[in-house]
């Protein structure tokens, strides 16, 4: 099941019901926008999640079904978490009615997807075990914005998420991040914007224009996903204190927390490191703009996002040379003590010589 390109796969119910332990509460591991989600060990030895839609509204739930298998099913990125089979099938069983049973068709189904070793980065966020390391965060910001990048700008027809947060984030057993959940996600021509009556999005992710207006547009993400950066950068609950502060002074305080440790891990590239750091603060202050026109799109905070690393390696490549030069001086320095060592045994051997003359006349030449 590792290849990208694979067509997902019909599956029995009765094999996701066997490897999930009947949809145990101790393999259930997360909740998502239509259905709850269990792991399982597939009989090919592969672990996969399962997500076993709820049947609440009769009709609702095969156009959610549909909605999300086709979201899903063409998706091919490595920061889109892959869709890896499905489950759809009725049966007819006796039910209790009105004190009596009746026959009635009973339909179970199921999306099945590459199970995330690492969780969600809801969790990884909240779990105060977890070593704030600049470069994995990093990392993770970064995979997010190239998988939202392949969403809204490598798509024939660009697709919105629309619930972006870090709930709906896994990582794998690489802390790859891969957007996940696309039950509210839309398909769009160019970069409309819509009216929508229907409720969509996390409380706390959603933008001015559709809390106001309703308005829905390619933006939408974009503010979440700044939303998502601050959390990453700051911690969970620091979005709602960057809105009590100028933008500077919340720039501020976020650059000189990770300075400072930085300071203590990254020595060697601090500054391009620090650089990178403040820009990040600044792109997610950006994307949530009150003023959807002011947010930037996609591709151009990839854009500065490269710059970023081209910085970064811009000094690792500096430092690699002075290495190698410094190598190179090292060798030399070796093989002409050698030599010189040589020649000292040589004339003491011979008893033409001072020993110690020799020594400092090899230690002076190698200085």
């Amino acid at each position: 099941m590792d290849d990208l390109s694979a067509v997902p796969r019909v599956m029995s119910f009765q094999l996701l019901n066997e490897i999930t332990k009947n949809f145990s509460a101790d393999m259930k591991i997360g909740t998502g926008s239509f259905g709850n989600v269990y792991k399982g060990q597939h009989t090919d030895g592969e672990w996969i999640a399962v997500k076993l839609l709820h049947n609440y509204i009769p009709g609702l739930e095969d156009e959610q079904f549909e909605k999300e298998y086709h979201n899903l099913a063409n998706l091919q990125h490595k920061n889109i978490v892959r869709l890896v089979g499905y489950s759809h099938e009725t049966r007819r069983e006796f039910l209790p009615y009105n004190g009596d049973l009746v026959l009635a068709d009973i339909t179970q189904r199921a999306l099945c997807f590459e199970y995330m070793q690492n969780g969600s980065l809801e969790k990884f966020l909240t779990d105060e075990s977890k070593e704030r390391d600049w470069r994995t965060r990093y990392a993770i910001i970064k995979g997010i914005c190239q998988g939202l990048k392949y969403l809204h700008e490598e798509l024939q027809t660009p697709m919105y998420h629309l619930d972006l947060k870090p709930a709906n984030v896994l990582l794998d057993e690489n802390m790859v991040p891969k957007i996940a959940d696309f039950g509210l996600s839309r398909l769009f021509r160019g970069e409309q914007s819509k009216f929508t009556k229907s409720d969509i999005g996390t409380r706390g992710y959603l933008p001015p224009e559709y809390i106001d207006a309703c308005i829905i547009s390619i933006k939408f993400d974009i503010f979440s996903l700044g939303v998502v950066i601050i959390k990453i950068m700051a911690g969970p609950t620091e979005h709602f204190r960057s809105a009590e502060m100028s933008p500077q002074e919340f720039i501020e305080i976020v650059h000189a927390y990770w300075k400072t440790k930085l300071q203590t891990t990254l020595v060697h590239a601090l500054e391009p490191y620090s650089k990178q750091v403040k820009r990040c603060i600044e792109i997610a202050l950006n994307c949530v703009d009150a003023d959807r026109h002011k947010r930037p799109s996609i591709g151009e905070i990839i854009n500065v996002l490269n710059e970023t690393e081209i910085a970064i390696q811009v000094l690792g490549a500096s430092m690699n040379h002075t290495g190698s030069s410094m190598n190179k001086i090292n060798s030399d320095r070796e093989r002409e003590f050698l030599r010189y060592a040589k020649e000292t045994l040589y004339y003491v051997h011979r008893g033409q010589g001072n020993t110690s003359f020799e020594m400092c006349r090899t230690s002076d030449k190698l200085t």
